[in-house]
Order: C-alpha cells, then structure tokens, then sequence
C-alpha cells in the first residue's frame, strides 16, 4: 500500500477549493463541473457512486455564485459525496451545505452498512489506490470516491469501523467521534450508540476544518495558539482487541513509527497491553440487533442477503442482553490506562485489503472472519464510545489509529496532524 498512498497527496482539498471560490478564482459551478467530469471520467472503474445529481448539483451551485455571502463560507462551492444511508436532510448533511459544500451525488454502501467490503449483487467498489481490492466498508463508496479525486471529501457513518476502515484502506484521513458530538443520528437507533456521522478527506487539515465547522467550533483543532498540552503522553498496542489475532510486521511498524514522532519531541512514550474484554457477547448484540431493528422497522429490501438475514436473526436473539453497565465497566477499566492527555496508537490494519470478491454472497461466518482478520482494532472504539481517528504515517505511507478518551477531539486531531506533518506539534 506505501506505494500508492502518494498519489493522493496531490488531490485538490478542501481548503484550496473554498479559497479559490471565495476569492473568484474558482466560480462554484465550475468547481461542481469539475468534479462531475472526473465522475464521469472515472467511475465507469470505480463503481463508487450509487446516483449522481449533476443538474441539482449544478443549480446549487448557480444559486451559491450569486450568494452575498459567499466570500465567508468556510467550504465555498467544494463538491462532496453522500453515503447512499443518508438523506439531504439530515442535520449533518444541513451543516455542511450551510457551510456552502454541495452534495454531487451518493456513494455505495454495502446492505445495512454491515461489513468491512463493499460489494452487492452485480456491483464491487474497486480501491484507486490499490485496484483489485477492497476500499473498505461501509463507507467503501465514499472513501473510492475521494482517493480517486472525484470528491475532495465524502459523508460517511461509522457503527463498526465504517469510516476508519476504508480511510485506513484508501489513505485517507477520518474521526469517529464521542457520541453525541457530530449533528445527526444514523439510522433509528445509531446501532444502540455505536454508530456516529463523519467524513472521509484526503488530508488531516481538511479534516480539522470540516470538524470544526461541524462541530460549531467545540472542537477547534486548526486554532495555533491550542497545541499538544504538557501532560501529553503516548501508550502503543499493537496487540489487537480480538484474541489471537495480530498485525503484519509492516502495519506494526506504522504504528511505532508514529509513537517515535512525539517521542522525539520529548512526550512520553509507553508500550502497553491494553485491558480489552474477552467478552464479545456486548458488541455482538449492539452490531447484530441494530441490522435486526432495521428490518423490523424500515421496509424489507428485494433481496436480503443471507449473510445479513443471518446477522438480523443474532440480534433478534441477543437484543434483550443490551444495558449499559457492560460499557460502563469496560470502557472504566480503558480510561483508567489513558489517564489525563495520554492518546493510545495502533495499527489501523492488520494486513492489506482482501481482494475483491463476492462477499454478498458468502456465509455470515466467512464475513466474519475476513473482516476480523484484517480489521481487528477498530470496532472496540465503538462498542466503548471513545474517539478515534485513522491518519497515515508518512515515513511508511501506511495508516495508524489513534484513540482517546471521550470528548478529547481535539487532542486527538492535534496529535493526527503531529503524525502527519512528521513532528510538528501543534
């Protein structure tokens, strides 16, 4: 993947696009056209996009040129992609076009937003930066998108790693935020809390901006003068949450290469063995019921695929287990190893993206496993409600996570960039 991940650094941002159209260097139609042509340029390979809303799109942006305010919106006719799971209006989606961004059309998502591959009946989302296999899941489409520069960011959600797994597949920078901080829910019952809005950017400036800007500035991470705090310290584990499984030599290396970062620069920096549960039962229930409510409450899809009828039937089996005191006592026992400004860093992946393949199709426990195996260390952050974010560490060009503990954003987004920018703290 390191030899792909630079393509990427090239891309159009964000914070270029909106400085262009507020100065009138750029007009938001040209902007909105120039993302449509590589769409359509594009996509015919990717099959990241579901729908594609060239004429809205174009009469937004229209109506934005002749906008009086146009010179003070902080995203300023920047086109971006929506997961196919959410609507125009939601609040999330309402933040960002209040910002001035324009939504150019929907991305593919796998059915019920279940698994870490985005494939459906007659229809695989291919990875730009290394074909043949997977972008990731469930925000596959909205991550093939970006990492192709069809889009300079994309909407996505994340219930069990679904932003941070196709950002750490596509080299792409994503937050999963602390419940409760992003505008919007996901779905009827965001997955009993698990499951939280975000997007996919090509860079961790992009990401800081767009965060603060959905966020109404509660998490300002781009303001200079609010650095690393003194008491910032480093733990690493690279020993993944599910028992038995660990990462590829080079994915451990990403890791502790990002930890020397802030090592060099004088914090302090500990290996440890994270207390992670052994008992899955908790997360299982919250991910399988939550599939399980959809099909209760929302229309039955055509098809429904065995792997999630499945799935859906487990929760319908396991709801009547969730309360929150399992949370309470495992998320506790974690806090207490993250003590005051102390981030923890692991590897995002375990191994490269499988190769695309009829995932759709295969049984509930092949799905499993394959996302297990090569996405271990995402899926407890949910499950606990802690931040994290995905960046790539630049030295191997390969993704590492980053956690925290709740509502420490923008410490979070601060240390992102220190990885990203090869040690400068701030």
């Amino acid at each position: 993947m390191a030899s792909h991940t630079s393509a990427i650094r090239n891309l159009p941002t964000v914070h270029e696009i909106a400085a262009q159209v507020r100065e009138g260097k750029l007009s938001p139609v040209d902007s909105v056209q120039r993302s449509l042509d590589a769409i359509a340029r594009l996509d015919g390979g990717i099959h990241a996009f579901r729908e594609v809303w060239a004429d809205r799109a174009l009469q937004v942006a229209r109506e934005l040129e002749h906008s009086e305010n146009l010179s003070e919106l902080p995203l300023a006719g920047v086109p971006f992609a929506l997961k196919e799971n959410t609507a125009l209006e939601n609040p999330f989606v309402q933040q960002l076009t209040s910002a001035g961004a324009i939504a150019v059309g929907t991305t593919v998502n796998p059915q019920f937003c279940t698994w870490g591959t985005t494939t459906l009946p007659g229809l695989a989302v291919d990875n730009p930066i290394l074909p043949g296999h997977t972008p990731g899941g469930s925000s596959g489409g909205s991550a093939a998108a970006v990492a192709a520069g069809m889009v300079p960011f994309a909407q996505g959600n994340d219930g069990m790693g679904s932003l941070r797994i196709p950002a750490a597949c596509c080299g792409l920078s994503t937050l999963k935020a602390t419940p409760g901080t992003m505008p919007g829910r996901v779905g009827g019952n965001d997955w009993y809390g698990m499951s939280v809005q975000g997007v996919l950017t090509v860079n961790n400036e992009d990401l800081r901006l767009i965060t603060k800007i959905l966020t109404n500035g509660m998490v300002d991470a781009e303001d200079p003068a609010k650095t690393l705090p003194e008491n910032f310290a480093v733990s690493v584990d690279t020993t993944a949450p599910v028992f038995g499984l660990k990462a590829a030599p080079e994915y451990v290396d990403a890791a502790q290469q990002a930890a020397r970062v802030f090592a060099d620069k004088g914090f302090a920096v500990t290996e440890k063995n994270m207390p992670y549960s052994l008992n899955p039962l908790p997360m299982l229930a919250r991910w399988t019921a939550g599939v399980a409510d959809q099909l209760r409450d929302e229309p039955c899809p055509d098809h429904l695929e065995w792997r999630n009828r499945v799935h859906a039937g487990i929760g319908r089996l396991l709801r009547f287990t969730i309360n929150g005191r399992q949370v309470a006592r495992d998320g506790a026992r974690i806090e207490r190893e993250l003590p005051g400004d102390t981030i923890l860093i692991t590897p995002a992946l375990a191994k490269n993206p499988p190769r695309i393949r009829a995932w759709h199709r295969m049984p509930w426990i092949v799905n499993l496993l394959s996302n297990l195996r090569f996405t271990p260390y995402v899926s407890t952050w949910n499950y606990l409600g802690f931040p994290a974010g995905i960046v790539v560490e630049p030295t191997s060009g390969l993704p590492v996570q980053l956690i925290a503990r709740p509502t420490q954003e923008r410490i979070l987004l601060t240390a992102m960039e220190t990885i990203a920018s090869g040690g400068r703290v701030g």
